[in-house]
């Protein structure tokens, strides 16, 4: 790699590098302030919840990485033109479209980062972000348990006196439910310890020195004057051991993956396109499958974008610059989300409702770039910038406003 290669990445890679970080601090703190209630009400910790964060980079690094790439590209050609360094290279011999040599291959790699992150990284991501949320909330239930306070757990009612949370033992246990045969099981017991089976099976309370007591629940006959007994006789057991499934701890295995659409690898989203999950429609999988192309693909076009809004006049401010760009890119995130919406409930075709902007944003960035750095405005006039014509369109508003101001009153 040339010198001037190594020097246009490095000024552009130091901005992009600082706005990834900052949109992912920003993102990732605004997650973490909701999340920080369930995980720490479950004794899960920091670790469970650094964990929880580390899974939602990719979804949150696919908004970060456009946005950072194009104020990277633009802060650093900006600069360039400003302290005239552009202008001494093209004095040199070299042009404005050999300097865009090594972004662009930025570029074409920032958009295979984003292609592999779209089409397994993201769906992959959340799936076990999705497992490890459903995991804690169903670790609740045991972590929720309060002395003297009843407690019902999928049809099963509990309550002890005394709770120790470390090793997982109770005193005074009380346990109420009804079983499938009509019967009504009343189980106490002196001491009582939980113990956790492996995910996907069902956990255990072993209790000790109690008395267990079934008998008939009662129900009203048919005219619902008098009740009667369902089958099943009372009866009583007391025991010394007994072990009784139940669910105080979430260990019901997680959902396979794939339930959901996002879920769905880029490769399975186009087999399956026919054969969608159920709930899942064949038109929102095309979309989801469309949305992650363009996407991706829009990374390609940001450099020449951006370069448009950094060159210009000096004396054009560069907030102008980076507020129209980024104007520009949330409103083409909106036509995205919006054309996806369309798409997936089949009003529009994804060529129309997808493809359609991403065609306007390549085609505008093209079009920019060209009159940017190969047309010459007539007079000498510099450089073709939009900034200089969103400037001037300003300086025109602010002067016809004053002029309002300054004309007398009637």
């Amino acid at each position: 790699m040339s010198t001037i290669n190594s020097y246009i990445l490095r000024q552009t890679l130091g901005p992009l590098f600082a706005a990834i970080g900052i949109a992912l601090l920003v993102l990732l703190t605004e997650r973490m302030l909701r999340l920080l209630d369930l995980v720490l009400d479950t004794g899960g910790g920091l670790t469970v919840l650094l964990q929880m964060l580390a899974f939602l980079v990719p979804h949150y690094m696919a908004l970060a990485l456009p946005v950072a790439f194009f104020l990277g590209v633009l802060l650093a050609f900006s600069r360039l033109h400003h302290s005239r360094e552009l202008d001494a290279l093209g004095s040199a011999g070299i042009s404005l479209s050999r300097l865009m040599v090594p972004v662009v291959l930025l570029g074409i790699g920032l958009s295979v980062l984003s292609a592999a992150n779209f089409a397994v990284g993201q769906p992959y991501t959340r799936y076990i972000y999705r497992a490890l949320v459903h995991n804690v909330s169903e670790a609740a239930a045991n972590v929720y348990l309060k002395e003297r306070t009843f407690m019902e757990v999928k049809g099963v009612t509990f309550m002890a006196e005394r709770i120790w949370r470390n090793s997982q033992e109770f005193a005074k246990v009380f346990i109420y439910q009804e079983d499938d045969k009509g019967q009504a099981i009343a189980t106490t017991a002196e001491r009582g310890s939980l113990h956790v089976a492996p995910k996907g099976e069902q956990s255990t309370l072993l209790l000790r020195d109690g008395v267990r007591l079934e008998t008939p629940i009662e129900k009203p006959d048919e005219a619902g004057a008098e009740s009667r007994s369902s089958a099943g006789q009372a009866g009583a057991l007391q025991f010394d051991q007994l072990q009784v499934p139940i669910d105080l701890v979430g260990q019901e295995g997680f959902r396979p993956r794939g339930e959901d659409e996002r879920e769905l690898t880029l490769f399975e989203l186009w087999r399956y396109r026919h054969a969608p999950p159920q709930g899942v429609t064949t038109d929102q999988m095309l979309a989801d499958f469309h949305d992650r192309l363009v996407r991706s693909f829009s990374v390609l076009f940001l450099p020449f974008l951006a370069v448009s809004f950094a060159l210009g006049p000096r004396r054009a401010r560069q907030s102008y610059g980076i507020a129209a760009g980024l104007l520009i890119l949330v409103a083409y995130n909106q036509a995205l989300s919006i054309g996806k919406s369309l798409a997936s409930i089949g009003s529009v075709p994804p060529l129309l409702g997808q493809w359609l902007p991403f065609a306007a944003l390549a085609l505008g960035s093209a079009w920019l770039y060209y009159r940017s750095a190969f047309v010459v405005p007539p007079g000498g006039a510099g450089r073709f910038s939009p900034i200089a014509i969103l400037e001037d369109a300003v300086q025109t508003l602010r002067a016809g406003l004053r002029m309002k101001r300054r004309r007398p009153s009637d």
